[in-house]
Formats: structure tokens, C-alpha cells, sequence
């Protein structure tokens, strides 16, 4: 594992130094109850047996009789504290990296899958829960059980040992093989249960159009060759550690009848005990079985370093969109100068400057792909310009504390995401402190409070996730109460292309109205009769600002938006 994932896991850990330094002692004495078992055997059968020294046998007895009930006792103490710290340490990892997620700038979000980041905050946590819980602890207790075990055979028979070691060649060379196959492999699995984990979560939130086009086989189709591809990931996984067990198994037999051979000879010739051929071939047992379960715990070692891997480089994404220091005014002009931006080398604006004018009401207007929701995303800083400033009453919004800059521009999407909850819940995420009054007084203003107070308990009704009990026209209301609860300077709408029913649009219409009093409001507009009501209209075209003027003296040049009223009218009159 790299160092500094070691280094930034290690600083979520420390905290919890003092339970892994008991869980350590714990390990340390039930390792050396483990070791004495053998030497203790050998005593009683070389001094008490063959000796005829009954004592010896009976000291043996209650000697092992006493690490015996040790143990449970030790046990415990490294299971208490391993779990408590390894908790602990996953409950501060899970909550900084979805407090990070929350950080990050939207280019990442555009840019990852929604279901790999699920699985970095639930399967991966989950793999590291059992690594931290057990593995660790169990690797942590078989090296140290190892070390122990060598050390004894080495002191009881040299030669012995030296016959021990016949096997060790072989697992270390399977050892190296193992590592250098199996951590690509478990990356491997960690990206297809990423894929996996996209495909579910895009068939459940999109279950209503997979429906609605009859999809549902095709969607499965889907979900099943992702789920296969990390079957096969786990069969690739398995066939490695098959290997790496059977070349184990060999080597302790190898061992095994070696020291039996060997140990045999060397009795008959008077160069070692009974009791020492009895003693080593137990800690055989005690070096081969931890050697065996080792290259399990190896396996799920690899999976967690793989966890821990996905989760650190998710910690160590930067933030492009840092605040500054400087509080944004409650007014004055937004303006963007010389603006050009593109996606990684594709530019998508070319030097565009505009000046919306506090309390102007602005519609950007052009064909799809045109730059409309990329010059929104730059003037309410979702992405900052790779050229030029957008300011707010002379200040550069990338000089803004975030804190301001989110408080006095408000981006409104076509829909706004609901959260499973209580609908004044839902308004008042604009302004988590606002009271149960405020939260009606905005529903109010935009003149939607009688609507949701008829729903069945009223505001306290719960819309359920993504806000399923309620209509697009009332999920569209629902975000405008928020924007009249926030109470911006400058609101920047990407307007709903959804068809309402009549009775429903003009309550949105008159909410928008409302809401859009006395501020600047900059509009995508998809229909040109909200373009029509606007005090100016910017038309974009290949990303470049083409025409800006009123509507009337647009239409009256007669050039491109002029033809793209044209062309709206007589769609209108056909409908």
C-alpha cells in the first residue's frame, strides 16, 4: 500500500491510538499463550514421562490450565477494541468523504457516475468494516504468531528448523506471485461493483421512463451483463487465491514429513528428544495454519487496500471552486467580461461579455448546444472561466466567500431534486434555519400555501424520495418557494420545459412573477414568449454572444432571433 494512503488512513485512526495499543498487548499475550502450548508438552514428556519426574507433568497441567483461561480473557480484549477503534475509524472516514463529496465543485459530479460513488461510501466501506474488524487484526496476530513459532523451532533444534525451511522457497515465490496478481484484480472488482451499483441505481430513479417505453428487459439485460462482468472479476479472484492455497497445502506436507523423517534420525542417534520432535511438529500446525489463513486474510487485505485506496483518492480529489474572502454586495450590476470556457479542449465559449443590470430581467435564447447552460454554470461559479470574471457589484465572484456567492445567486434548475421528507422540509434546505412561519410565508408570497396546505397533513406531508407524491407543476413550486425563502440578489432559472396543465402553469407563471420582483433574474428560455416578457434577450450561437438588444428591436433587425420568432410563431399557430 502507498504511503500516503497509509499516511491519510493513519490520521483518521490516531485518535483511537489507545484502544489499538490495548488491542495490541491483547494480541502480544494470547500469541505467547499460543507458542507456549508446544514447549510446555515438551517439558512434560521429556522431564515428567521419559524423566519419571510426576511433578514436572502436574506443573505442565496447571500451568497450561491457566494460559488456557487466559486466553478467552485476552480474546476478548483484542475483539472489544479492535471493533470499537475499527468503527470508529470507518464512522470519521464515511462522514469526511460524503462531507468532501459535498465540497466538490460540479465538474466532478458531471464527470463521475452517481453509482460509483454509492459504492465508495457503501460497498467499499463495507469491505473495510470486515478488514478493520477481523482481518487486521487476525494478519496483525498470524505474522507475530509466525515470528514466535520460527523463533521456538530455531531454539528447540536448529536443524530442525533448517529442515522446516525446505518448504519456504516455494511459498515465497507463490507469495510474490500472488501479490503481484491479485491487487489489480481486486482493483478490478471494486470497479465493477462500481458498474454494477450505476446500473441499479439508474434503473430504480429512472424506473418511470424504463416503464413508460416498455424498457424493462432491456434495462435488465443491462443490469445482468454488469453483474456478471463482477461475477467473473470474483472468479478471477478466486482462481489466484486457489493457487496460492495449494501451494501452501503442499509445502506444510513437505514440511510435516520432513521433520517426522528428520526427527526420527536424529532421536535414534541421541541428538534431540521425543519431546522436541512432538513440540515442532505441533508448531508446525501453529506455522503452516496461519500461513494458510493467511493468504485468505491476503485476499480480503487486498480487497480493503483496495477500499481504502478508491475511498483516500475520493478524500484527496481536489476542490476546483474555492471560496475567497470577500462577502459579495446585496446589489449592483453581474457582469462577464471577455468569458471563455470549454470542456477539457473542446471550447464551448468564446469570449462573451454581457452586463445584466440589478433587477433586470435577461433571457438567453439560442439552439440547443449553443453555450446558454454553460455561460449559466460560469455566471453562478459552478465552473470558473478558463478566460475573463463574472462580478457581482464589482467584485469577482472568485474573490466571494462561497458562503455569500451561494447566498445572493441562486441557480434554479428545470426541476427541483425533493428529498424524501416533509415538504416544509423540502423549502426550507434554501434556509436550514428558517421557522415553520417563514417556510409559509414563502409559499405564500408565490401563492402557492392553499395548494399544499389541501395535501393531507398539510406541510408536514411527506413527499417521499425525489418528491414522487407530488405533480412537476408543485415540484416546480416547491423550488420557487425555496428561491423566495433564500431571498437572492440574483436568480439564474433554467425554465422547465415540461407541459403543465393550464390551471397549474399559470400558478407557476405567477410564482416565477413574484419571486422574480425586484431582482435580477436570468432566464434559459426554452419558450420564446418568456423571451418576449424579458427586458432584454442575449442570443448565443456557436458559443459566441450574437444579438443582444429588447425583443421588439431583435424581431425589428430581422436576423437571427428574428428568425427564430418567426419560426416559434408559426409553430404556436399551427399547434
Amino acid at each position: 500500500m502507498k504511503l500516503p494512503v497509509l499516511a491519510r488512513s493513519w490520521s483518521f485512526m490516531r485518535p483511537y491510538r489507545g484502544l489499538i495499543t490495548l488491542a495490541a498487548l491483547g494480541i502480544v499475550g494470547s500469541t505467547l499463550v499460543t507458542v507456549a502450548g508446544p514447549a510446555l508438552l515438551k517439558y512434560a514428556i521429556d522431564e515428567g514421562i521419559q524423566g519419571g519426574d510426576e511433578g514436572a507433568i502436574r506443573r505442565a497441567a496447571l500451568v497450561y490450565l491457566g494460559l488456557v483461561l487466559a486466553r478467552p480473557l485476552l480474546e476478548r480484549l483484542v475483539v472489544v477494541c479492535s471493533a470499537r477503534a475499527g468503527e470508529r475509524f470507518l464512522g470519521r472516514l464515511r462522514v469526511a468523504a460524503y462531507e468532501h463529496l459535498q465540497q466538490l465543485s460540479m465538474p466532478f459530479f458531471e464527470s463521475e457516475r452517481a453509482g460509483v460513488l454509492i459504492a465508495r461510501l457503501t460497498s467499499d466501506v463495507q469491505t473495510l468494516t470486515t478488514f478493520t474488524r477481523h482481518v487486521l487484526v487476525e494478519v496483525v496476530g498470524s505474522i507475530l504468531l509466525l515470528l514466535l513459532t520460527g523463533i521456538a523451532i530455531v531454539l528447540l533444534s536448529p536443524v530442525l528448523a533448517a529442515v522446516v525451511l525446505v518448504s519456504f522457497p516455494l511459498i515465497v515465490v507463490s507469495a510474490i506471485s500472488y501479490q503481484r496478481r491479485s491487487h489489480p484484480s481486486y482493483l478490478s472488482l471494486r470497479e465493477r461493483v462500481g458498474d454494477t451499483m450505476t446500473s441499479l441505481q439508474e434503473g430504480l430513479t429512472g424506473v418511470r421512463v424504463v416503464k413508460a417505453y416498455g424498457r424493462e428487459q432491456a434495462q435488465f439485460e443491462r443490469y445482468r451483463g454488469r453483474s456478471r462482468a463482477q461475477v467473473h472479476a470474483w472468479r478471477r479472484i478466486s482462481l489466484v487465491n486457489i493457487s496460492f492455497f495449494s501451494v501452501i497445502s503442499f509445502a506444510q506436507a513437505l514440511s510435516s514429513a520432513a521433520v517426522v523423517l528428520v526427527g526420527g534420525w536424529l532421536y535414534w542417534r541421541g541428538e534431540t528428544t521425543i519431546g522436541t520432535v512432538v513440540a515442532i511438529s505441533l508448531y508446525l500446525f501453529s506455522l503452516f495454519d496461519p500461513i494458510g489463513r493467511l493468504g485468505d486474510w491476503l485476499s480480503q487485505l487486498q480487497s480493503g487496500r483496495a477500499a481504502l485506496t478508491k475511498l483516500v483518492a475520493l478524500l484527496e480529489t481536489p476542490v476546483t471552486v474555492l471560496g475567497g474572502g470577500v462577502e459579495l454586495p446585496e446589489g449592483g450590476a453581474l457582469r462577464a467580461e471577455r468569458l471563455t470556457f470549454g470542456y477539457g479542449d473542446e471550447p464551448v465559449l468564446h469570449n462573451v461579455s454581457l452586463t445584466v443590470r440589478q433587477g433586470e430581467q435577461l433571457a438567453l435564447v439560442g439552439p440547443t448546444g449553443a453555450g446558454k447552460s454553460t455561460l449559466a454554470k460560469l455566471l453562478t461559479r459552478q465552473y470558473d472561466p478558463t478566460e475573463g470574471v463574472v462580478r457581482l457589484g464589482g467584485v469577482d465572484l472568485r474573490e466571494a466567500t462561497l458562503d455569500s456567492l451561494r447566498r445572493q445567486i441562486v441557480f434554479l434548475p428545470q426541476e427541483g431534486h425533493l428529498f424524501s421528507g416533509t415538504l416544509a422540509d423540502n423549502v426550507r434546505l434554501a434556509l436550514p434555519g428558517a421557522s415553520d412561519e417563514q417556510v409559509a410565508d414563502a409559499l405564500r408570497r408565490i401563492g402557492a400555501l392553499a395548494r399544499f396546505e389541501a395535501l393531507p397533513n398539510g406541510l408536514q406531508t411527506d413527499v417521499r424520495t425525489r418528491g414522487v407524491r407530488l405533480s412537476s407543476g408543485e415540484r416546480q413550486l416547491v423550488g420557487l418557494a425555496r428561491v423566495a425563502l433564500a431571498d437572492p440578489t440574483v436568480i439564474v432559472l433554467d425554465e422547465a420545459t415540461s407541459s403543465l396543465d393550464p390551471a397549474t402553469e399559470a400558478l407557476v407563471e405567477r410564482a416565477l412573477t413574484a419571486v422574480s420582483q425586484g431582482r435580477t433574474v436570468i432566464t434559459i428560455a426554452h419558450r420564446l414568449s418568456t423571451a418576449q416578457r424579458a427586458d432584454r434577450v442575449a442570443v448565443i450561437e456557436g458559443g459566441r454572444l450574437v444579438e443582444l438588444a429588447t425583443h421588439d428591436e431583435l424581431v425589428a433587425q430581422g436576423e437571427r432571433y428574428a428568425a427564430l420568432w418567426a419560426s416559434w410563431e408559426a409553430g404556436t399557430r399551427a399547434a
